[in-house]
Formats: structure tokens, C-alpha cells, sequence
């Protein structure tokens, strides 16, 4: 790793490396094999022009150092996208780099996330019992658990059509807001976020629940 976990980064700047050895190692293999190639090329070459046995041996010396050279720039694009950069401005966020350090990575697993300085949401997560219709632009008040007596105002962007499922194994819609101005604030805090949906009548609000419940149990 070339940063440190919230760190402010640069667009273009490192972030961190795979493992290189393997990739270089093939790479100069394959550069050495076109090199011996291309000079084997050129003795037959200098041969063909008295020996017709030669000539017949350039087509295929020629697809060989082709085939080479394809494997070498394959291999050195391999090489540079060992090197992982940043595509924007902004913050890395990632866990200990300690835990990193030699792990195997699969294909499409996150290593670290750049989060730029006004592209700042709030992620909220809806239970199955409470999915009230939100509209695009409805009001959102979340209070952070680090700041308990300030609020944050945002405004919903979209909630999610079907639930999916939460690392404690629970089910839940997800709520994206967009924050109504700018906050000081880090990201990656936790809290309580009161959403806001249409107006209903009291008493459907103070029976929703127990009558759901009921429903439930009766199968009704």
C-alpha cells in the first residue's frame, strides 16, 4: 500500500501494488524469447539471400517473433495494471493495510473505496415492517450516534423496490439521500435516520402494526 486509510489522495496517484514477481519474471522471459527470435530472424535473413532452404524459414521465424511480441505487450499491460491508481480525487478509505498484505484477492472484490469530497451520501436502511412510500425528494433527518444533539438534513434520492439482505442477516430496503449542504462530518459514521412520508390519520398510524401483526398471525 503507497497510502494510509483516510488519507487524501490525488487523481492519478498510487495506491497500491500487486505482486509484481511473478508478472515481471514471465515479462522479461517473454522479452528475451522475442529478442533471441528477432536474431534468428535476421541470420536467416542474411542467409536466404544464397540459401533457398532459408527463406522458407522467414514466414514462420516471422509468425514466431509476432506471436513473442503479442505475449510481451500482453504481460507489460499486465505489469502496469499491477499498479493500482486513483481515478479521482479524494479519500481512500480501506481497513488495516496490515491484513492486506499478501492476501490472495479474487476478481470484483473491493480493496478500498475514493470517496470525493462533495459526492457525500446518506445510506439508511428501511425495515420490512416499517416501508412507508417515500417519494423521490422526501425529507430525512439523521442523527449520528458521534453527535447525538445535531441533526443532518438530506433529502431522499431513490428507496430500493426489493429488499436484500444486511450482514446481520435481516432484510431491508435501502434509502439513498443526498445531504441538503455541506457537513464536517467524516465519512463512515453511524446513526439514527427519521425519514418522512405522506400524512396519514392517527389511528391508521397508531394500528398499522398491531393490525399487520395480526394479519400475520392469522394468515389473513
Amino acid at each position: 500500500f503507497h497510502v494510509a486509510p483516510n488519507e487524501q489522495v490525488k487523481a492519478g496517484q498510487a495506491l497500491f501494488s500487486f505482486d509484481e514477481a511473478s508478472l515481471a519474471a514471465r515479462r522479461d522471459v517473454a522479452e528475451q524469447t522475442l529478442a533471441t527470435a528477432e536474431a534468428e530472424y535476421r541470420q536467416f535473413a542474411q542467409q536466404a539471400l544464397t540459401d533457398n532452404k532459408s527463406k522458407t524459414q522467414l514466414s514462420m521465424l516471422l509468425g514466431r517473433i509476432e506471436e513473442k511480441r503479442t505475449e510481451a505487450a500482453f504481460l507489460g499491460e499486465q505489469l502496469q495494471r499491477a499498479r493500482v491508481t486513483a481515478p479521482l480525487a479524494g479519500t481512500a478509505l480501506f481497513d488495516d493495510p496490515t491484513e492486506w498484505i499478501g492476501k490472495p484477492v479474487q476478481t470484483g472484490e473491493r480493496v478500498m473505496r475514493i470517496a470525493a469530497p462533495g459526492d457525500v451520501e446518506v445510506e439508511a436502511w428501511v425495515s420490512l415492517a416499517d416501508a412507508i412510500p417515500l417519494a423521490e425528494g422526501a425529507p430525512l433527518t439523521l442523527y449520528l450516534a458521534a453527535d447525538p444533539l445535531a441533526s443532518i438534513d438530506a433529502r431522499v434520492r431513490y428507496m430500493a423496490h426489493d429488499a436484500v439482505a444486511r450482514p446481520n442477516g435481516s432484510y431491508a430496503y435501502r434509502v439513498r439521500a443526498k445531504l441538503a449542504g455541506a457537513t464536517r462530518q467524516r465519512v463512515g459514521l453511524k446513526g439514527t435516520a427519521k425519514l418522512q412520508g405522506h400524512w396519514v390519520p392517527l389511528c391508521y398510524w397508531v394500528l398499522r402494526r398491531p393490525l399487520a401483526s395480526i394479519r400475520q398471525a392469522l394468515g389473513i
